[in-house]
This record gives structure tokens, sequence and C-alpha cells, in this order.
């Protein structure tokens, strides 16, 4: 519609929306011509009403509402016959008709326009003069959109209910008869109209299309009051307006009358929907950059590069095969797809999607466990990583919630709040019942580290030292105690750096053994495992490259050919082998654990038995010398090592002693590091292979080893859960772990029937054992940052490392391509975007 200026009267309450600045107006005189030639003006005689009292019911209700047609030639005629309370000025008379119209439409609108605002519909004169309605200009139409708007107003602003005081029902100079409130009250739908002093129905003025005394003249006879109100409610009119009312604005009829706002609409959802197809390339591009670690840009991105880089190359093949897609490429100026701004908002986006669905998991979770550990990465900037573990339905997550950057301060108060923080944005702050850190003093400390910090605020949380971090101690502590130990593991480490300093060595290496020697890790002792498994393989191998080295002494450096003869003395000793046997005994078992402790789903009651059965063959094997040295002289024989070492004591008896050493300083570390399993006697509770002798006995110890988390138990109720399912041959013969317990009563329907025993599982299962999703994510921060990546802005760094680890997640979202797109862009359209995303 042509939008109109209006004007407020005084008293308004509902206020319409402010104006356009006006185009063109058109002359008074013109719409005055107008309204004379095409339509009447419908006008009441109130002096009709009152010599009429006393005549029968049906006459003094038509008397009330005539309706005499007059031809109005000039200004002057209106204003006699309808008093109604104006501004200072009388425009309302008379004279002027403002109408604004843009100067792009033609002649035709504006004659239209114009003929259309030239009648006042009732409820405008009535809610007028009440003073619960804005006033328009010269005349309004009943059924235009700005009309709506008006009407919206008056509804919010409600029926005007004055008292009426001079509302009176006379008998000669006596009053016999006075409207009182309560018939307000009594009909929901009764207005009235101080200026006039008659009463009026308020539905009807609205919408109603025919003209009654409850919507022209108002009612005024209090003697027949009752008789008339009970059969204006039951009048069809009535009813249809009283349905229009209510539902009034929820079929969007405001739309639905404006023909031209509908067609822009339209238009305008029609481009969002080309927009919003555009930017689902947009967004599947930047998944797949992100999902397969590469890089986004290029070291030229200009539109005259031969190569501008991953993410504008990969739009530009998309649209070989999308032609919206090319167009927009080639033509589109205020949204540029390939801008370093737009990619981080993508990748931003993408990656809040990730964040929002791992808070809907937590929220559902019962219990939430940390896993914190620090690492420095290509540019030197310390990176702070988070995982939380949790229990969804009856699986095990972990999820990573990001990198950031705590360079400033690592002290332990600090990372400290950093940590409560992270907890705090996804709100399982008070779900928390366990964190576990690598064992460094500033994390692990009991008196001022991260740990102790945290408990202050969550006393439920307890400290975890990784698993996988304390068996590499084991390891790492027991080969530095004997000075033999130490040296041979030093030799071993240098023999692998040896090929690895030398493309030439390397090379026949390569040749000669056709396998190439692993480095050893300073800090990762499942690294020494490889190593001194791989010199044992190949040994001989070994000593074959290091003798053709010394047969070519001209093809090679000084150094090269001595430390290549030294290590061919080295691998021909029996004390070597004894060694490397000695150590591959422990091994065998050592990296069996690690690939328990590995796995992010393992339940940490699992981890304990498998250490405790770890140390237990570690303390057998103490036992077994006698066959482990049988075998080990077979291999002398066969490979031909002999030793020239004199000891007072028989070489048997030598090697027997420091074979029991290695074995007994295994032991005690493994003892010394995993001695914390007291306090988590309650995982026995739900040890599946103990069933059957828990239903005998039940053992009250390991149930009062919970009484840290009381407040989440009823021990009642859980002993009796857990009885019950101790009895159950079923549970028996098909749960062999907690993990097979909680999803065997989640397949059946059986978590409402033992409530207490399923929150029991899924506290067990929270509970974590090592670190080892958080060391993951530091290999993919070495794959994301690297030196020629070393810039990358930190927040984009953090939700490319979310869509990279959580790929999983990443690809179950994009089974519904639709809505992860529609979630994304929601996210995405937040900042300010000069293209449209958004729906009318």
């Amino acid at each position: 519609m042509v939008p109109r200026r209006w004007k407020v009267l005084p008293g308004s309450e509902a206020q319409p929306p402010p104006p356009p600045p006006p185009s063109r107006q058109v002359k008074a005189e013109e719409g005055l011509e107008i309204k004379a030639q095409e339509i009447g003006v419908k006008v009441e005689e109130e002096e009709a009403q009152a010599q009429k009292i006393g005549v029968k019911e049906e006459e003094e209700e038509e008397a009330q509402a005539p309706e005499i047609e007059v031809e109005v030639e000039e200004e002057e005629a209106q204003a006699p016959e309808i008093e109604v309370e104006v501004e200072e000025e009388e425009e309302a008379q008379a004279p002027e008709i403002e109408v604004e119209v843009e100067e792009e439409e033609g002649l035709e609108e504006t004659m239209e326009v114009c003929r259309v605002h030239t009648t006042t519909p009732p409820w405008i004169k009535v809610l007028k003069a009440t003073g619960a309605g804005a006033e328009p200009g010269p005349g309004y139409a009943q059924d235009t959109a700005a009309s709506i708007v008006m009407k919206k107003g008056v509804i919010n602003t409600g029926r005007p209910m004055p008292e009426l005081k001079d509302l009176l029902q006379t008998k000669g100079q006596k009053a016999t008869r006075s409207f009182q409130m309560e018939w307000y009250q009594r009909k929901d739908w009764l207005c009235g109209c101080a200026a006039k002093n008659r009463l009026y129905c308020f539905p009807c003025l609205l919408f109603s299309t025919t003209d009654n005394v409850w919507t022209n003249a108002g009612f005024c006879d209090l003697k027949n009051l009752p008789r008339s109100l009970k059969k204006h409610e039951q009048s069809t009119a009535h009813i249809q307006s009283q349905i229009a009312l209510k539902t009034f604005g929820t079929s969007r009829i405001d739309l639905a009358l404006n023909e031209q706002r509908r067609l822009d609409i339209s238009t305008h959802n029609a481009k969002v929907k080309e927009n919003r197809e555009i930017l689902k390339d947009l967004i599947n591009a930047t998944c797949f950059l992100a999902k397969q670690e590469l890089a986004f840009c290029g070291h030229d991105g200009s539109a005259g590069s031969s190569n501008r880089g991953n993410y504008v190359e990969l739009l530009h093949a998309f649209a070989e095969k999308d032609e919206k897609l090319a167009r927009h490429l080639e033509t589109s100026t205020v949204f540029s797809a390939s801008s370093n701004g737009i990619q981080n908002d993508l990748i931003e986006a993408v990656g809040d999607v990730i964040r929002n669905d791992i808070k809907e998991e937590i929220n559902a979770a019962p219990f939430v466990a940390v896993e914190v550990d620090e690492t420095t990465d290509v540019a030197n900037k310390a990176q702070v990583s988070v995982v939380l573990r949790y229990v969804a339905k009856s699986e095990v997550r972990e999820a990573f919630l990001g990198f950031d950057d705590v360079s400033e301060d690592r002290r332990a108060p600090d990372i400290a709040d950093y940590v409560l923080g992270v907890l705090g944005k996804y709100d399982c702050v008070e779900k928390l019942v366990a964190q576990t850190y690598d064992g460094a003093s500033v994390m692990a400390s009991d008196l001022n580290g991260v740990q102790a910090k945290i408990k202050e605020k969550v006393p439920e949380a307890t400290f975890t030292h990784c698993y996988a971090h304390n068996l590499n101690l084991v390891l790492s502590h027991s080969a530095r105690c004997m000075p033999e130990c130490k040296a041979f593991f030093k030799t071993v480490e240098g023999l692998a750096t040896f090929f690895n300093k030398s493309t030439e060595r390397t090379h026949l290496l390569d040749d000669v053994v056709k396998r190439r020697l692993p480095t050893a890790g300073p800090k990762r002792w499942s690294s020494h495992s490889r190593l001194v498994q791989t010199v044992s393989m190949y040994q001989s191998d070994l000593r074959a490259v290091f003798q053709i080295m010394s047969e070519n002494p001209d093809g090679w450096d000084n150094d090269t050919l001595l430390m290549a003869a030294g290590y061919d003395l080295w691998l021909s000793k029996a004390s070597t082998c004894f060694f490397i046997m000695a150590y591959e005994g422990i091994f065998n078992e050592t990296d069996a654990l690690f690939r328990v402790l590995q796995n992010k789903v393992m339940d940490i009651g699992f981890c304990c038995a498998r250490i405790r059965d770890t140390m237990g063959v570690v303390e057998r094997q103490r036992l077994a010398f006698d066959s482990f040295y049988d075998r080990f002289e077979q291999k002398c024989i066969s490979l031909g090592l002999t030793d020239n070492v004199q000891s007072k004591q028989p070489i048997r008896d030598e090697r027997k002693r420091m074979f029991h050493n290695i074995l007994d300083n295994a032991s005690v570390q493994m003892r010394a590091r995993f001695d914390h399993f007291g306090e988590l006697a309650f995982i026995g509770l739900v040890n599946c292979t103990k069933f059957y002798e828990m239903s005998q006995h039940f053992d009250d110890t390991k149930l009062q080893s919970l009484s840290k988390y009381a407040r989440y138990f009823d021990f009642a109720r859980l002993k009796a859960d857990l009885i019950g399912l101790y009895s159950s041959q079923m549970v028996r013969d098909e749960c062999k772990s907690p993990g097979q317990l909680l999803s065997f009563l989640a397949q059946n329907d059986l978590m409402q029937t033992v409530p207490e025993a399923t929150k029991l599982l899924q506290l067990v299962l929270t509970i974590p054992a090592t670190t080892a999703s958080v060391e993951r994510s530091f290999s993919a921060l070495k794959r994301l940052k690297t030196y020629s990546r070393n810039r990358t802005d930190q927040g984009r760094l953090s939700s490319l490392a979310i869509i990279s680890i959580e790929t999983e997640r990443l690809l179950k979202l994009k089974e519904n391509k639709e809505d992860f797109c529609n979630k994304v862009t929601d996210i995405f359209v937040q900042k300010d975007r000069r293209m449209d995303f958004i729906y009318k």
C-alpha cells in the first residue's frame, strides 16, 4: 500500500509507525471533488432518538440509527452533523488530503489511493472520540494494511470503558436509570464513548461490515439494555466480528491484503533461497578442507594467480557443475565468497554447530570428567587442550572442546580458573566427578596444583593420574636406576640416530636390512619398545651393514667408520642380547597394557584390572629365569655371540642377579605409581566377572568407598538394584563389562527399573584412566599449525581442530544435510552481511 501521514490525537496510546519522507502531495480540492463524485457520507440524527422514547422496542431500536444520505458539495457541511473532538486546527472537518506516493508510481495508482482514502469507517469515528485510537489523514479505508496496523494498536490498548455518568434514562426532570460499570464486566465486548455518552460493540466496531446501532450511532436506551444486549449477542454479524477479533493477526491478514508486499516478500525469499544454495557450497568446501586438515589459503590469492589456494580452487571446481555458483563467483561484488573474513566466519560457524551438539549431549549426561594437558606449538605458544568425558545414553563419549593460548600465565590458579570457566560455559561444573592430568606438578600437585584448586570448588572431582603417563614413567625410571640398563638404552637410541643423520647410511640400511629403525622418543617409552624389538629381529642384518662399512673405508668418513666398528662390537656381545631379551619380555606386557590405556572407551575398572594383571605377569617372570636363560643361550649360539668379560662369580649367576634386579625394579615402580586403587574400590561393585560371588556375599566396604559421591545416590536403593542384577543369570551370561551391562539395560528398557545401579555404571564409565584423547589432539595441532601456517588465528585454529578431531560427529550431523546447513547459516548470518540469507 502507499504510505500515509499520521497524526496522533492527544491521549492516544496506540502509536502507528512513523511515515517515510513525503514525495508528492495531492491538493485538497482535487480530493474533495473526487469524494463528492463517488461517495456519500452516512450521518446520524441523535435528536430523533430522544423524541421516540416510550415507543415499542422494535421502533425504538430502528429510530436510534437512521441513515440519511446527504450529498456534500462544500467542506462546511460536514461539521454540524457529527460531534467529534479534534485538534486545535480544524483539519479533520475539511480541507487537506495528503497522500504520499513514490515518484516512480504512475498517475493511475495515485488516483486509486485518493479514491480508497476518502471514506472514514465508523470505528475510527467512535474510537477517535474515546481517545483509544490515532487519527489518520483526511479519510481512511477499512481494509487497508495501514488500517490493520492501527487496529492492532487499538486491540492492544483494550476496549474503552469510561464511567458514562451522563448516560441517564429520564422521565420528565427525574433520572430513573443510570449506567452501571458492572455491565462492562458482564459483557466482554461492551465498550463506551464518554464524548457521545453511548455504548458500542467493540468487536463490531472493528470488524463488522454491516451498520447497526452498536456500530454507528451508539446505544443509549437503558430501559431495554438487557434485552438489546442479548439480541445483539445472538446476531450473525456480532459472532463473526468476535471470531475476527479473537483470531486477529494469526492468519497474517496484513500480508494477504497487501499484494505488493506479498510480491516483495516472495521475491526476497526466492533470492534468499538462491543465496543459501550458494552458501551450502561454501559450507561443504569449508567442511571438506577442515576435515582433511588442508590449508585454505595459498601464497597468492589474486585473480590472476594460477593457484589461489585450496578453498578458492575447490569453489571453482564446484562451479564447473553449478551455474548459479559460477555466476556468483564471476559477478558478485557485495559478498566475496573467497575473502578471509568469510572463511573465518564459516569455520567458526561449523565449529559452533559441533560445540552446540556437544553441549546438548552434556546437558543430558548425569556426570562429566575433564581431561586437560598443555603443549607448545610451532610458534612457541602454550596451547592448553580440554576434553570432556561423559556417557551419552549408553555410550562413552570424549568430546574435544578446542585449544586456548595460555602463554601469558601458566600458573596453577589461572589454569584452574580457565578449566572451571570452560566447564561453566557448558553448564557442567556441578556434574564434575573426575579430573585427569599428565602428572606435571603444576597440574597434579596435592597442595597448589590445578587438581587441588578445582577440588576446592568441586570436592567430588577425584584426581586420576594418567595411567599411560604413569606406565611411561615406570619404564623410564626403571631403566635409569641401574647403570648397565641406562647404558644399554643410550646405545640403542644412538643406533637409531646414527642411521637417521645420513642419507647414505639410510640408503645402505634400506638395501641390506630393508627396514628402518624407529626413532625412540624421550617421553614415549612405547617407542623404545619398538626400537628394541626391531634390533632384536634384525640383529644379524645390522651387523652385516656395519661390516660392509668397515670393508669399504674409502666410501665413508672417519666418524662413520669409527661408530660402525663400535656398534658392530656392541651387537656381537652376548650381554647386549641378554638385555634385549630381558626387556622384550617386559615390553610385550606393557605394550598390550598401553593399547588398552590408549582406548578412549575403556572404563577405569577394566584398566585397573589390566594393570594388576600386568604387574602379576612381571612378577611371575622372575620365577622363570631358567627357561629364559635357556632361550638366551640358544640365541647366542645361533648368532655367534660371545662375552670376553671375566667375572669372579659364574656368568650365569651374574646374569640371574641382573635379570631379577630388572624385574624387581619394574615391579616396585609399578606398585609405587599405581597405588590409589583403594579410593576406587567401588568400581568392584560393577565387576561383571564376579557377579555370582557377589550375589552370595555383598561387599559393603566397596559400597562405603562411594561415600564421596553420596549426594548422587540412594545407597539403600543402590544395594537392592545391585543384588537384583547379581542374581540374574541372563545378566551374568551376557554382560562381561560395565559398558556391556549399561548397553544391556538400555536396549531392554531397564534403566528405570534399576536407576541407582544405572547411575553407578555411568559414574564408573565416566571416570577416565588416561589423557590419551588430549594427547591425540596435540597430534592434530602439529598437522594444523605448521611452520608455513604458524600465523593462524587462535579462534580459527580451535575451530579447525574441533572439525578435524570431531570428524565422526560432523559426519553424523551432515546426515541431515538441510538441517546442518540451516544451523551453520543461522550462526553465520548473525554477523552483518551484505547479502540476504534470512527468510521473511
